[in-house]
């Protein structure tokens, strides 16, 4: 079977076939162009979780520190309770 076709049906499907190819490539420069700013805003959004973290990495430090004054209190008023409950004093 043999298809023939005139000079009207090849523009005809030229022009779709040119028409489809460009609407394609319209398509993937908007989605590369897309991506990059996609990219950008991502990486803002990354950068707002990383100082977001980084400011409870603070506050967490200073947690840490005033936690580590309350056990140092409290083992020196410890210590001082123990030696004053051992300390026996001789009668004569």
């Amino acid at each position: 079977m043999k298809l023939e076709l005139d000079k009207t049906t090849k523009i005809l499907l030229g022009a779709i076939a040119l028409g489809l190819f460009l609407n394609a490539s319209n398509i993937f420069i908007d989605k590369a162009y897309a991506n990059d700013w996609d990219l950008v805003v991502e990486l803002n959004k990354s950068n707002v979780k990383i100082d977001r973290m980084q400011e409870n990495l603070n506050i967490i430090d200073k947690n840490v520190r005033v936690l580590e004054k309350i056990i140092d209190t409290a083992e020196n008023n410890l210590t001082t309770a123990i030696n004053n409950a051992c300390s026996v004093k001789m009668i004569k």
